[in-house]
């Protein structure tokens, strides 16, 4: 069991963050509406990478390996606008900040047209995390449910802007409550897929 004084000091590492992140956060969800008529998104891809980031500190899963990189993946659909949108959003933030605790970060993009190559890519290429971008319900039907599939026997921990699809299997959702930043875990879905989180973050975090 953790003691008390160890659980204040994990949330006196994280919640900093969290206050930083939301004193941002209003002006970013104005100017994504703005940008992106089609679709409105709670936290830009640049602002759920960091925060991405900062939960890495709380998963002991990928620390146990020695790793030479971070490798990432990113599904995505071609023929969705915004989904590509989200996808090339998400490439840039990680090409600012290509590298998370001295390890340099990879990116593979998957593309839900190609599902025939997810096995393959998934058994050949040491992936750890797959970002879903936005799919249109077609595709959330058809090819979420494959792919999480996959996620589960290869232990590729996903995550998400899109929160719904938390509850479809998506281990963990990046989003907004009450303008503050929240984070949302299906943790039977996350130990599926391999994630060992810390007490702390659960606790911080909204449990499906």
């Amino acid at each position: 069991m953790n003691s008390p004084t160890k659980g204040i000091k994990g949330k006196s590492l994280f919640w900093p963050f969290f206050f930083l992140l939301s004193v941002h956060i209003s002006g970013q969800f104005l100017a994504a509406q703005a940008g992106k008529s089609s679709r409105q998104y709670a936290l830009t891809p640049a602002r759920q990478y960091e925060l991405f980031q900062k939960i890495l500190a709380f998963d002991r899963s990928w620390k146990k390996r020695n790793l030479a990189e971070l490798h990432l993946a990113i599904l995505y659909e071609i023929n969705y606008e915004l989904s590509r949108s989200i996808k090339e959003e998400f490439s840039a933030a990680i090409k600012d900040r290509a590298q998370i605790e001295s390890l340099p970060v990879r990116l593979t993009e998957m593309a839900v047209e190609e599902a025939n190559l997810w096995a393959q890519l998934f058994s050949q290429e040491k992936i750890f995390f797959l970002y879903i971008a936005p799919l249109r319900p077609a595709a959330q039907k058809n090819q979420l449910k494959k792919i999480l599939a996959l996620c589960n026997e290869f232990k590729v921990a996903t995550f998400t802007g899109e929160t719904e699809y938390v509850d479809l299997g998506v281990a963990i959702g990046l989003g907004v409550a009450e303008k503050k930043p929240q984070v949302t875990i299906n943790l039977q879905a996350a130990r599926k897929q391999g994630l060992e989180l810390s007490s702390q973050l659960l606790r911080m975090s909204s449990i499906k």
